[in-house]
């Protein structure tokens, strides 16, 4: 799938977003149950990724320490396939949740977040509800240990010793799902 993945992201280089989307992996199993187990009911496993979250994430604009090299973007099914950890983003903005997937990168850690049950218009025709890479980059390892990241699978290191939780979603008590957006 990672030639399918490069092809398909070398054809769409440096063009205006189409609408077209590439299934790029699925959520792994142990991930699913996680998910069950906070009442969160993906509606595939499948997750995609759009010509507009690769725009988005090979913007000029992105800082470039943030932004994935091409080595790392030609690998996100790899990626996707086998995370280091998936994390679930407790206070991400918007409808819907959030999950991060943690990726070890050469001297840093990478992030790639997806949101669960994203419904978007692909080539303007049809909707599609997928869990959707919405953005990626480069991030600090213990930017990921931060309270509103719950671990579904895998390991990023420890929380914060006595850290306050809210009880269902295991996130800092009193935060808004309103006050962060991942990516």
């Amino acid at each position: 799938m990672s030639a399918e993945w490069r092809r398909w992201r070398a054809e769409r280089a440096g063009r205006k977003p189409a609408g077209e989307a590439f299934e790029a992996g699925a959520l792994t199993p142990a991930t699913l149950r996680a998910l069950a187990a906070r009442d969160i009911a993906p509606a595939t496993a499948r997750i995609v990724a759009t010509d507009r979250a690769l725009a988005h994430m090979t913007r000029p604009a992105k800082a470039p320490r943030r932004r994935l090299s091409d080595a790392d973007l030609d690998r996100l099914p790899k990626i996707l396939a086998r995370p280091k950890a998936a994390l679930l983003d407790t206070v991400a903005k918007g409808d819907g949740d959030w999950l991060v997937y943690v990726f070890d990168a050469a001297d840093r850690a990478g992030k790639i977040a997806i949101r669960v049950n994203f419904r978007d218009r692909v080539a303007g025709r049809r909707r599609i509800a997928a869990n959707a890479v919405r953005s990626a980059g480069y991030v600090q390892p213990g930017n990921l240990r931060d309270p509103r990241f719950v671990v579904l699978e895998g390991s990023t290191g420890q929380a914060a010793a006595g850290t306050r939780r809210h009880p269902r979603c295991s996130t800092l008590a009193g935060r808004s799902r309103q006050d962060h957006l991942p990516g």
